[in-house]
């Protein structure tokens, strides 16, 4: 829960009426030294109390609160996107003036009902593929009196994390693979969708396509069995090839391969022909969209990454 688990470091900031407020309590202090009035005294004692009150109020809003990120995540290099996050209430009462906070963006919370779930949004652009480093994530209030804003660094597990696919290459980059790729004979198609033959289970294919009842379960139960599925004549036609190891990508580095074959991909998307995208980690096959959300899945988690630079951390003005 928020406060005792997954907080790393707390931030109290004063508002800009806060610091107005202070200002205002300041001087009708110096007056009442000057003047010794003891209604003077008594609305500074107050005003301070009021201030010490709203910070803890703001405190107790945020206690046993829970945000996690949206599992299954899939974000663009250098496109816009969103990070979808839930905040859940376990408490009975109700809870106001919330915020999520990131270097760039941020959402708010009016009111949060008790033992209930939101899902707020933050626009973000990633600028790395591979799994998300996610900046400094926040989550604050305000509450009652928005003069003191405290806020709580939040730690969210790493397998929730987005993961991010590579942009599109440079213009091109998609047709000269496609051109040099092996594309299978075309074969005359004698029905709209015939049963051609068998052919063994790609690791990404669904478990509805599986003809079990001519499985092999001869290895043992231990071991993964022979699973068929059904070759239609629609799945012989022609169907291009985006081979991580392309002669024609010989000259490029990972990312760049990766590119290359995300604009590929593209271009058999708008065409809706059938392709079979070969990487070192598998082989992905689809028709158009459909397995298209795998396969940039499959280009995300494609080792190796790129280093994530060290954060830099600010240093108040005074220790500069």
């Amino acid at each position: 829960m928020l406060g005792f688990r997954r907080v790393e470091e707390r931030e109290v900031k004063l508002s800009r009426a806060g610091k107005l407020f202070i200002v205002f309590t300041l001087a009708i202090g110096f007056a009442a030294v000057n003047t010794g009035n003891n209604m003077l005294f008594l609305l500074v004692s107050m005003m301070l109390a009021l201030m010490i009150l709203s910070g803890f109020a703001a405190l107790l809003n945020l206690q046993y609160l829970d945000v996690r990120l949206v599992p299954g995540q899939l974000l663009q290099v250098a496109a816009h996107g969103e990070l979808r996050l839930q905040v859940s209430n376990p408490r009975v009462w109700t809870v106001w003036l919330l915020e999520l906070r990131l270097p760039t963006a941020r959402a708010q919370i009016a009111r949060l009902p008790g033992r209930a779930t939101v899902e707020l949004r933050l626009p973000w652009r990633p600028m790395q593929r591979g799994p998300l480093q996610l900046p400094e994530l926040r989550l604050g209030s305000a509450f009652p009196f928005s003069f003191v804003w405290r806020g709580q660094r939040l730690v969210l597990p790493a397998e929730d994390l987005p993961w991010v696919a590579p942009a599109a290459g440079g213009p091109g980059s998609g047709e000269t693979i496609a051109t040099v790729t092996s594309v299978g004979p075309r074969q005359r198609r004698s029905g709209g969708d015939a049963v051609a033959a068998l052919r063994p289970r790609l690791p990404n294919e669904a478990l509805s396509r599986v003809l079990w009842r001519r499985s092999d379960w001869r290895q043992g139960f231990l071991q993964p069995p022979g699973l068929p599925v059904l070759l239609r004549e629609e799945e012989r036609d022609p169907v291009l090839q985006l081979d991580y190891h392309d002669p024609a990508l010989a000259a490029l580095g990972h990312e760049e391969r990766l590119q290359a074959l995300r604009s590929a991909l593209d271009n058999a998307l708008q065409a809706g022909a059938a392709w079979c995208l070969r990487l070192p980690a598998g082989d992905w096959t689809g028709r158009g969209r459909v397995g298209y959300r795998d396969a940039l899945w499959a280009l995300a988690r494609q080792a190796p990454f790129v280093p994530a630079p060290k954060p830099v951390q600010r240093r108040r003005w005074w220790r500069r």
